[in-house]
């Protein structure tokens, strides 16, 4: 089974221990907050994944697109009863394993849920209860506004509805 296989059924059976035995040494998964952090090396990626699956549901893969040393992988999922839409670019090693994954995810609700459960998960794993409850207020205050914006402002600019 390929590194790329291995990880696909990973993520669809929330496997944190069995997606990193696809992960290179030096593997990296590139945050799709922020460009401020990496996750680096497969223990690094383990946690992350662990507090991931902590939160979201019904990940599945639905589309897969294989070019040489590379692929992109199309997912859907559900975190806080939203609907998240994420592309992973995958970059392989010469092996075959993964070496780099950068992901990228819509709609900014969904987003902004998985910061608002994510986060301070992800603080807590890493020995920062105070960060976790600073977290859990500043991206619940960021899903606010981007659920209310969806709602209210983002249908102004929508084309007109004809017939």
């Amino acid at each position: 089974m390929s590194a790329i296989e291995i990880w696909r059924r990973a993520g669809e059976t929330g496997d944190p221990q069995a997606a990193v035995r696809a992960l290179g040494d030096g593997a990296e998964l590139v945050s799709p907050f922020t460009e401020r952090f990496v996750f680096r090396g497969p223990e690094e990626v383990e946690v992350l994944l662990t507090a991931v699956f902590s939160v979201v549901s019904g990940f599945r893969y639905e589309h897969e697109i294989r070019d040489g040393s590379a692929a992109l992988l199309v997912a859907r999922a559900r975190v806080r009863g939203v609907d998240l839409h994420e592309m992973q670019h995958l970059e392989l090693e010469a092996d075959g394993r993964i070496r780099r994954i950068t992901l990228a995810m819509r709609p900014l609700t969904a987003i902004t849920a998985l910061a608002r459960e994510l986060g301070p998960v992800l603080a807590r794993a890493h020995g920062r209860p105070g960060a976790a409850r600073t977290l859990r207020v500043t991206a619940a205050l960021l899903d606010a506004v981007a659920s209310t914006g969806e709602r209210r402002f983002i249908p102004l600019a929508a084309p007109p509805r004809r017939g």
